[in-house]
């Protein structure tokens, strides 16, 4: 019932434009930008959000804290599905945001697996829905290996993950966290004959949440602040640490393509055996790619969404 009150949402009143499908896949829970990006995205009024699918490590812990999030808001027709479990990297660290969710069971992700749930609403919806995933891609990289023929039926995919040169945290190229941890399946959907985006750390590093914005929003008091004001005190660890918008970025750009950003320009890109993003123009694929954050303009406009009653 969860998946029918979600599509119905698509149909748009007459006289309005058609809202965007889109399909979230997270893994929220460790860094604080995805609860934060769940949150944009519930807000935003140009997108359908047809549902929610986790990936990487535990996942089933992950979704109860991406359910309680949709609970708080009223938006438990928004289903979350569950992906595989994977080993925990690192294998000891604590997630302090899980703790918020912990006993939480008034909303319940659904029984379906995250790639048959995907496969089920793509084909429901052809050459509609947006696909973002913000997360390793052990779900979306399953979903092309396991269905194929789905990939041709799919509008676009806007990947947060990649690093092509450097960044405020790298003077050179690393192997991005969301590529890393699930390098065939980012290989897989790198190599796929899709429409594929990127947001890369070459952009997403140079946004942060300075102190000043994190005051003037918590002013806004709504549910959606409360709760995400809560889960960043839950994975602040020291009193400098300030939340990169990485997500959000590429949220940002599945909304409003283009306009966030100085340059979008398509490379050849591979992913290499270590987890690098190459271009290479022999045997890449091209991608578009996200560079030259217009900060400013992107924060008044996140902000803003959020603040929304």
């Amino acid at each position: 019932m969860a998946v029918a009150l979600a599509l119905d949402m698509s149909v748009p009143a007459a006289g309005q434009p058609a809202k965007m499908k889109v399909l979230l896949d997270t893994d929220i829970g460790t860094d604080i930008d995805d609860a934060w990006a769940l949150g944009y995205a519930l807000k935003s009024p140009s997108f359908v959000l047809l549902g929610v699918t986790i990936s990487d490590g535990d996942t089933a812990a992950r979704a109860r804290l991406a359910c309680k999030l949709l609970d708080r808001l009223g938006r438990t027709d928004v289903p979350v599905s569950i992906g595989r479990a994977t080993p925990a990297v690192p294998p000891n660290r604590v997630d302090y945001q899980f703790a918020w969710a912990e006993d939480f069971r008034a909303y319940s992700p659904i029984a379906t697996p995250a790639v048959e749930f995907l496969y089920d609403v793509i084909r429901r919806n052809p050459h509609e829905v947006t696909l973002v995933a913000v997360g390793p891609l052990q779900n979306i990289g399953d979903l092309v290996r396991a269905h194929p023929d789905v990939v041709p039926l799919v509008k676009r995919v806007v990947l947060m993950g990649g690093s092509i040169g450097g960044n405020a945290f790298s003077p050179s190229a690393v192997a991005e966290w969301n590529v890393k941890l699930a390098i065939p399946e980012a290989q897989a959907v790198y190599a796929a004959p899709w429409p594929v985006t990127i947001v890369p750390l070459d952009a997403t590093t140079y946004v942060r949440l300075e102190d000043q914005e994190r005051d003037s929003l918590k002013k806004a008091a709504t549910p959606l602040v409360i709760a995400l004001e809560t889960l960043l005190r839950l994975w602040t660890d020291r009193p400098s640490s300030r939340m990169t918008l990485h997500d959000q970025l590429a949220l940002a750009e599945a909304q409003e393509p283009g306009r966030f950003f100085g340059r979008c320009e398509p490379l050849p890109l591979r992913v290499d055996a270590e987890g690098f993003t190459r271009v290479d123009a022999r045997t890449g694929r091209l991608v578009t790619v996200c560079l030259e954050p217009k900060r400013n303009e992107f924060m008044a406009h996140f902000l803003g969404q959020l603040s929304v009653r």
